[in-house]
């Protein structure tokens, strides 16, 4: 019985924290910029160029639907996300723009399974979070045009 209270919390705690979606998200766009999408939110004050070929989510009800067909990884991301991306076209990898609870500076860091590139609009921290599995000029295309909108 102790195994099973256990397992349930644990399972509990881990769709908590998979699912987790920002008010924000309500906001978001994307239009076509050529051969790329343009994500913006004016609510979060963001904008981002990003490809396509994307399994996308925007909350926990499209994440859920999306979650049988999704490829490995599917990383757990802290933090209410405004959008989860997985690409496998060319590599799998997936990433997530994330509303960080608390200022953070902005900066770019590394750890071992993601990279991250934080900036300030207005009175929010956001986070770009993106699995190392992504080739490296991916990883530069997203963080060239990740900003603050005007």
């Amino acid at each position: 019985m102790y195994k099973l209270i256990i397992g349930m919390c644990i399972l509990f705690l881990y769709g908590c924290s998979t699912n987790k979606y920002s008010h924000l998200s309500k906001y978001n766009s994307f239009k076509r910029e050529g051969d790329y999408y343009r994500f913006k939110n004016d609510s979060a004050k963001v904008t981002m160029l990003i490809f396509g070929g994307f399994e996308m989510a925007e909350n926990k009800k499209e994440f859920d639907s999306l979650k049988k067909v999704l490829h490995k990884p599917l990383h757990k991301y802290k933090g209410d996300k405004l959008f989860y991306l997985q690409n496998s076209t060319y590599k799998t990898y997936d990433c997530a723009l994330v509303v960080e609870d608390k200022k953070l500076p902005e900066q770019t860091k590394e750890s071992k399974q993601f990279i991250t590139k934080t900036i300030q609009c207005g009175n929010s921290s956001l986070s770009f979070k993106i699995s190392r599995t992504t080739f490296d000029e991916t990883i530069q295309f997203y963080f060239k045009d990740f900003k603050c909108l005007k």
